[in-house]
């Protein structure tokens, strides 16, 4: 009965399949994933339209994306010369850049998703002759490698470099100035659409891209239009919806008319709790109420960690006076190291009285924070084989104050770090490139630490003690809001 009702709903969304013999036009009808295509080809290419991921730029969101049932994606790509020598690079801009190179990125999309459906590819400076050969160049090495042509679309705002592409047989789309039509009457709206369909008739351009926010106006002009004797595709973005909405289907189903739409993904808008340290009497600490570990007190010494109620928060806070830590092992390949190469967030609400690293693990790489000589909150995080966020331009513009309680969170999406104290945004910076994961050259694993960082030894030793109270510890997989964090 499910299944009749859910095809039902995809009737009413997409119309009739068509099916043809060198391809299947059925729609992935797995209820905990999205809708896609199980194949693409030339032959049924426009005839349903597509839903994809937006801006899959890292590997860690395309493995998300992929485990999550999504077979098509859409990816930023900008010609670096940075060396010297011409490449195309992952990321909007060379300040954005993953680090990765477009080659590298489709070989882990082909050991991901050997059989992804549809992949496109927003060209941002596509707008030289130098740039266009480079780039055919690249396309046609990977097409000859994982015969791609027939999947891909290629995107950019400067139209006349597209038609060596679409005289090719590649798909193509004009990066319209879609805010153009913002505002404007429908005469007008008629004006602008009719220049653009000219400028497409003239370059041999049969697709356009836009925001959904126009997308009356543009159903309106180019449902109907042609580009020598080719029907317009039109391409569109809506990162208002997502992928694990209930009502997606509700909501998709005005756009049935485009060749390919984009939505959020969950990676980037709602993120997962996936450490959640908490404090509880008698010394005790708990990751998601699951019992952690501290240093094992030595004979002879007092170095247990105390733990206190704070009637002002109303939890267990722990006490530490620089001789002991807790800490949680992880791995690269678990929920809290997926987190950390990824788009994530780390809260901690503590009163500093001393010391160095309050929530960190930083073994000659990873990430975390650091109170300064200078008594300000700092944080670190290595990509690249460097140290991209050093103390000095990712810190508070304040000194910490001893006996006082400070919320602060960061944030990173994979192009721009936020810090923020007490609910108030303090500090932000564009940063990218691949994470470092700490040295580990003794220890079994890599360690989190709470109230310190730790050694690369054989057994968990603590180094840059803090001194002072946390209350929490936290950190997610994807980015809070601000709203998350005014709360």
């Amino acid at each position: 009965m499910f299944m009749k009702k859910l095809k039902m709903l995809f009737g009413l969304l997409l119309g009739t399949m068509i099916l043809t013999s060198c391809s299947s036009d059925l729609l992935n009808t797995n209820v905990d994933g999205p809708m896609t295509r199980s194949l693409l080809s030339t032959d049924d290419f426009g005839q349903t339209m597509i839903l994809g991921a937006h801006k899959c730029n890292d590997v860690v969101k395309l493995q998300d994306a992929v485990d999550y049932g999504i077979s098509n994606f859409e990816v930023d790509i900008h010609v670096s010369r940075e060396s010297g020598i011409p490449v195309l690079m992952i990321g909007h801009e060379l300040e954005t850049s993953t680090g990765q190179t477009f080659e590298e990125y489709m070989d882990d999309l082909l050991v991901m998703k050997p059989d992804f459906n549809f992949l496109w590819l927003d060209f941002k400076d596509l707008s030289t002759d130098e740039n266009e050969a480079i780039i055919r160049e690249t396309l046609y090495r990977l097409d000859s490698k994982y015969n791609i042509k027939h999947r891909v679309l290629v995107e950019s705002r400067y139209i006349t470099h597209l038609t060596s592409f679409a005289n090719d047989g590649w798909h193509v789309s004009f990066y319209s100035t879609w805010s153009s039509l913002v505002g404007k009457t429908e005469q007008e709206q008629k004006e602008i659409c009719d220049g653009w369909l000219k400028s497409m008739q003239d370059n041999n351009v049969d697709g356009i891209s836009f925001d959904s926010d126009v997308y009356q106006a543009m159903k309106t002009n180019f449902e109907n239009a042609q580009v020598n004797n080719r029907p317009v595709r039109q391409y569109s973005w809506n990162y208002r919806i997502y992928y694990n909405e209930p009502d997606i289907y509700e909501k998709i189903k005005k756009y049935s008319h485009l060749t390919v739409l984009i939505i959020g993904f969950p990676n980037e808008e709602i993120p997962k709790l996936i450490m959640d340290v908490q404090f509880a009497d008698k010394g005790i600490a708990t990751n998601m109420n699951e019992e952690i570990s501290s240093l094992p007190v030595v004979e002879g010494t007092t170095n247990a960690i105390e733990t206190r109620w704070n009637s002002s928060y109303e939890k267990y806070e722990a006490v530490f006076d620089g001789s002991n830590f807790f800490y949680i092992p992880y791995s690269k390949e678990d929920a809290i190291g997926k987190a950390m190469k990824g788009m994530f967030s780390m809260e901690i609400l503590f009163s500093p009285d001393g010391g160095v690293n309050p929530f960190s693990s930083m073994e000659s790489g990873g990430l975390g924070y650091e109170i300064t000589s200078g008594s300000q909150l700092a944080f670190y995080y290595r990509a690249n084989n460097k140290w991209v966020l050093p103390n000095n331009n990712f810190q508070t513009p304040i000194q910490l104050g001893k006996d006082i309680y400070y919320h602060a969170v960061v944030t990173y999406d994979k192009t721009t770090f936020r810090m923020y104290i007490n609910g108030a945004k303090v500090k932000e910076v564009k940063v990218s490139g691949t994470f470092n994961f700490p040295k580990k050259d003794q220890a079994p694993d890599y360690l989190l630490g709470i109230g310190g960082d730790y050694r690369d030894t054989a057994t968990p030793s603590i180094q840059n003690p803090f001194i002072g109270k946390i209350v929490y510890a936290k950190l997610y997989k994807g980015v809070l809001s601000n709203l998350d964090i005014t709360n």
